[in-house]
Parts: structure tokens; C-alpha cells; sequence
């Protein structure tokens, strides 16, 4: 009896193991990086006016990133310095649950979040969903998911935590917060 629990458990690693054999883990990587290039490409175009003008300089590091299957790559970190204020967009990875991507906003004054996201997600409880099934029946099968339009989004702080769509303005305003503005 104690057997056939553990002949299901065996069962269930083994096909969890040929869906992460099955994931080519190089493209997504490669979808991360590009995603994370597309996010500095729009901060800068926001700040475009300060970089023109020498007030603001933005510059890219390589970090080394280290995630379970992916292994060890390099992901460009985007450094802004505004005046004596140094503000670093440091990448974190790509595998997690609910997201594609998570990059912390660190200055002098505190940290902030922008996470790669669905477009329709407004909060972190909008990303996962869980359905509990009753006695031994499993749950019943939910409607197939849309297809996902990934988008970057800040994580605005704690008590109600929401996602607030990346603008310039909303950038000005985490960029302040962390760097004390």
C-alpha cells in the first residue's frame, strides 16, 4: 500500500524531469536578455533629454547571473549616475513564478522592483491562480490560457502591493524614491 504512493511519486519526477529536459533553457535565456535589452533601451530614451546633456550618464556592466538549468550567463546591468546619486538596474533572473523576469532598482536611499510580466496582470495576485480539487477527484480543467504578452512593470511597495505601467513618469518617480529625490 505505502509502495503505490511512492511508485506515483517516482512516477510524477520522472515526468517532471522530461518537461524540464523538453524546455530549450539557451532560448530562454536568449527571450530574457532580450526582454532586459528592451528595458534599458526604454529607460534611456526616457532620460534621453538628461543623457543629451551630459546631466545624467548611463552605462552597462556585464554580471554574471547564475539559474537552476540555465546555468552561468551574462546579463548587462544599466548604472545611472545623476550628480553624486548612483541608481544601478541590477538584473535577477529570468525563472520565476508568476514572471519572465525581475530586475531590482537599488540607489543610495532604498530598492524598488520592475517585473517582466503579463501585460493584463495588475498585482502580484493576479499572476498566480491555484485550483484545489475536492476528495480524490482532480480539479477540473480551467479555460486554455490567453497567450501571454510579456511587458515590464513596476512593482509599487508594500501594503498594496500593484504593477504600474512603465512611463516616464512613473520612472522619474521609482528612480527618485530609491535615490531619495
Amino acid at each position: 500500500m505505502g509502495n503505490t504512493d511512492f511508485d506515483r511519486f517516482v512516477e510524477r519526477q520522472q515526468h517532471a524531469a522530461a518537461e524540464v529536459a523538453a524546455i530549450d533553457w539557451e532560448t530562454e535565456r536568449d527571450e530574457w536578455l532580450d526582454h532586459l535589452n528592451a528595458l534599458h533601451t526604454k529607460v534611456k530614451s526616457f532620460l534621453s533629454k538628461y543623457l543629451r546633456s551630459g546631466q545624467i550618464t548611463a552605462e552597462s556592466v556585464q554580471v554574471i547571473l547564475n539559474e537552476e538549468n540555465i546555468g552561468l550567463y551574462e546579463a548587462p546591468q544599466m548604472v545611472l549616475r545623476i550628480g553624486g546619486q548612483q541608481v544601478n538596474l541590477v538584473p535577477v533572473g529570468t525563472l520565476l513564478i508568476g514572471a519572465k523576469g525581475r530586475v531590482d532598482v537599488i540607489g543610495p536611499a532604498g530598492r524598488g522592483e520592475i517585473l517582466l510580466v503579463d501585460r493584463r496582470a495588475s498585482g502580484p495576485g493576479s499572476l498566480v491562480h491555484v485550483t484545489v480539487g475536492t476528495g480524490r477527484t482532480p480539479p477540473a480543467p480551467t479555460k486554455s490560457p490567453k497567450k501571454i504578452e510579456w511587458e515590464w512593470k513596476i512593482v509599487t511597495r508594500p501594503p498594496e502591493r500593484k504593477f504600474v505601467e512603465i512611463t516616464q513618469q512613473s520612472l522619474f518617480q521609482l528612480i527618485m524614491e530609491v535615490a531619495n529625490g
